[in-house]
């Protein structure tokens, strides 16, 4: 019994002594995080190719940072967390590679008047969707609209109102 357990034995370890199994084909999550540890990517000036390589950023989150970036500008590398599909778990899982090169990145847009602003231009608020938009615009109809507290009771969220606040004017 004992030489047909040392047997099969043997040859293991024969196999890995001579290096017939590379255990570097099997990357562990160690090895999988050292492939980003030299990455560092300028929120300002990143395009959609480099931001990419940031992990968790497909091309669809990628082109939404650009386009927040170019509609909103960054001041903070927090801002992120206000681009649609970018929440707290991808920030935390990309915030060691983003940085930005100045420390205040003046708006380019001037705030948004939600009682002027197109169906488009509402839904490029962070936080608002097509249908929050679409609540907005439904609701100036009657009404102008005078403050925050008028877009909560319309059903904006106290979250997203938090997102908005400093981009809009009524």
């Amino acid at each position: 019994m004992k030489k047909k357990l040392f047997f099969p034995l043997l040859i293991i370890v024969m196999i890995c002594t001579i290096g017939l199994i590379n255990y570097e084909r099997f990357p562990t999550e160690d090895r999988y995080s050292e492939g980003f540890a030299t990455l560092k990517i300028d929120l300002l000036t990143a395009n959609v190719e480099e931001l990419v390589k940031l992990p968790y950023i497909g091309p669809s989150k990628a082109n939404a940072i650009v386009k927040y970036r170019n509609t909103y500008g960054f001041s903070s590398v927090e801002d992120i967390k206000n681009v649609p599909g970018i929440g707290e778990k991808t920030f935390l899982n990309i915030k060691d590679y983003i940085y930005l090169s100045r420390n205040v990145y003046e708006i380019k847009d001037k705030k948004i008047n939600v009682n002027t602003a197109t169906l488009e231009e509402l839904m490029n608020l962070p936080g608002i969707g097509k249908v929050s938009a679409q609540k907005i615009v439904d609701y100036r109809l009657l009404k102008k609209i005078e403050n925050s507290d008028e877009l909560r009771k319309i059903g904006i969220s106290t979250s997203t109102l938090k997102k908005i606040e400093g981009k809009i004017t009524f």
